[in-house]
């Protein structure tokens, strides 16, 4: 190899140790205060939801609108706030009616804007998510577990794909839509969060450890779709990143775009048990 192609790889490998570096510190950080939230009671996790709901309106107003900080914000970050509440004392009635309320609002605000329907979609796409995170947690018996599980897949494939697409490398997935997503990753970062679900099984007991890793590669599929999706939003307004919010990351979209459908999917999943989501989700 001649110097001159040398050289280069040695400066890129340099500035990718730091940057991993960087990465891997600032997901330890979120993965401790979400994991300190999740575990200390519904309250202190409802907490973490609505601060993260205020987040994630302003990131999406700045990307659809290009101000984070506007009615149309507020108002998304207001609802969230109530309808998360409002799921965890169990009034889903109420829940359902302020976000159509909200909806209304919003549509109302922005009624001549060419950037309404993504307006509207931004409320949906945080509050539908992140409310199913909130009633799953209002399990008694597995709440804590259940949500525990989903955040550990996500972040289980979040790692494993990234990982894999680094060291193995290969086909693009998606390379109009996310350039550096190769098929490597996306592989290894659906199927190994199985042994996410089957260790889970074996810790409860009382469930089938099959179907649980089963459903741990449906959660991950779906980040990965998740991933994929905000990729393509992101695409489509012509931005790397949500914000700069978290080093070595970007925003909070940006680290959470997976856990928010997989999230949606497992709320979907525990409706096998309504009255007890947590169960619903995890005894098979």
């Amino acid at each position: 190899m001649t110097p001159s192609k040398t050289l280069p790889d040695k400066n890129r490998e340099r500035t990718q140790k730091p940057e991993f570096l960087v990465r891997t510190i600032s997901a330890v950080v979120l993965a401790v205060v979400a994991l300190g939230a999740i575990l200390a009671s519904q309250w202190t996790f409802l907490l973490l939801v609505i601060s993260s709901g205020m987040v994630l309106a302003s990131e999406w107003g700045k990307l659809v609108r290009d101000d984070g900080f506007d009615a149309t914000a507020l108002i998304q970050a207001v609802s969230i706030a109530v309808v998360t509440i409002l799921v965890a004392l169990g009034r889903f009635d109420l829940a359902f009616f302020v976000l159509i309320v909200a909806l209304v609002a919003v549509g109302f605000v922005n009624f001549a804007a060419p950037h309404v329907a993504w307006s509207l979609a931004g409320l949906l796409y945080t509050a539908l998510p992140i409310g199913t995170l909130v009633w799953l947690r209002s399990d008694q018996a597995y709440g804590a577990t259940a949500v525990l599980f989903v955040f550990v897949v996500a972040w289980t494939t979040d790692t494993i794909s990234y990982a894999a697409g680094r060291l193995i490398g290969g086909a693009k997935l998606a390379p109009h839509i996310s350039p550096n997503k190769t098929w490597s990753g996306f592989i290894a970062g659906t199927l190994a969060p199985a042994m996410v679900g089957y260790a889970f099984a074996l810790a409860l007991g009382g469930t089938t450890a099959w179907r649980l890793a089963l459903v741990s590669v449906a959660l991950a599929l779906a980040c990965q779709m998740g991933d994929l999706v905000e990729s393509a939003v992101k695409r489509r307004f012509g931005v790397k990143d949500m914000s700069g919010l978290i080093p070595g990351h970007g925003g909070l979209f940006d680290r959470i775009d997976g856990l928010l459908l997989a999230g949606l999917l497992a709320g979907l999943i525990a409706l096998r048990d309504a009255a007890n989501p947590g169960q619903g989700l995890l005894i098979w």
